[in-house]
């Protein structure tokens, strides 16, 4: 399942009186891909709304509701434009979806005139184009790191990164964010991109910066983003219309349909998922 869904399907699991020893993190899009390749586990838990469509033999699905982006940096930040000074992990946008949000609030941005990031990941022979309602983001289905953006299979392993100084800052879900079992206070007046905290736990402090609409992709963007992903041939293979953020769960035994139930009795919000 989905790195920021590993806290609550665990939660929901203990509550069903289930063992929690086999739930696995992965991109989103990396469990998909095993399950249409044959594996069926209990359930299968994603970041992805859009993907549902995808999910095939369920017995059940179930949304926990809709959720925001956030950023999470080691230092401070005056403005989302200091990240061209930064180290950051990016997602595979491949197999995880935060991946290829990062990109669409990327551009937005540019579009918007806040800031051109967007030399940082045209570096690892991303491409964006302007459509005539919104924009195109093409991404090669194999990408190499550069010197300041690190490419990693899912949002675990930036955040791993991020924990242990490798890189400045990542971009993140807030549910995962809250999955760490951290406390966030709010830092100073709320600006106009986004709302600022700092996180206290285990790990140290650091800074996370929610964003607010249309960045936060709690509703649909008010642009048609698709991401394109295409193969060394230029191929497209699969392509994603990127809408807003809402997650689900697909039960596939009678186990999972314990653990989609519990979910159903559960305070979601306090996970930072909100109907």
């Amino acid at each position: 399942m989905a790195p920021t869904l590993v806290r609550v399907v665990k939660d929901a699991a203990r509550e069903a009186g289930l063992s929690v020893e086999g739930i696995q993190s992965v991109g989103s899009v990396e469990g998909l891909r095993r399950i249409q390749q044959g594996s069926v586990p209990d359930v299968y838990a994603s970041v992805d709304i859009e993907l549902a469509a995808d999910v095939k033999g369920a017995r059940q699905i179930y949304s926990l509701g809709r959720f925001k982006l956030a950023l999470a940096c080691a230092r401070p930040i005056a403005s989302v434009g200091d990240l061209r000074e930064a180290k950051t992990a990016l997602a595979d946008p491949n197999k995880a979806p935060i991946g290829y949000r990062e990109l669409a609030v990327v551009y937005m941005l540019k579009r918007s005139g806040v800031a051109d990031l967007t030399a940082r990941y045209e570096a690892l022979g991303i491409r964006f184009a302007d459509t005539a309602g919104g924009f195109n983001v093409t991404v090669p289905t194999v990408l190499a790191s550069t010197a300041d953006t690190k490419v990693v299979p899912n949002l675990d392993v930036s955040w791993s990164m991020f924990e242990t100084g490798q890189v400045d800052c990542v971009f993140a879900h807030l549910p995962f964010i809250l999955g760490k079992d951290m406390e966030l206070k709010p830092v100073g007046a709320s600006a106009e991109l986004w709302e600022v905290y700092v996180g206290n736990y285990s790990r140290g402090q650091f800074y996370v910066y929610v964003f607010k609409p249309p960045y936060d992709f709690f509703q649909d963007p008010p642009l048609a983003i698709y991401a394109n992903f295409v193969d060394p041939s230029g191929k497209v293979v699969k392509a994603v219309r990127v809408g807003h953020f809402e997650a689900f769960v697909a039960s596939f035994t009678a186990r999972g349909d314990c653990v989609v139930e519990a979910l159903k009795k559960m305070d979601l919000a306090k996970y930072g998922f909100f109907k």
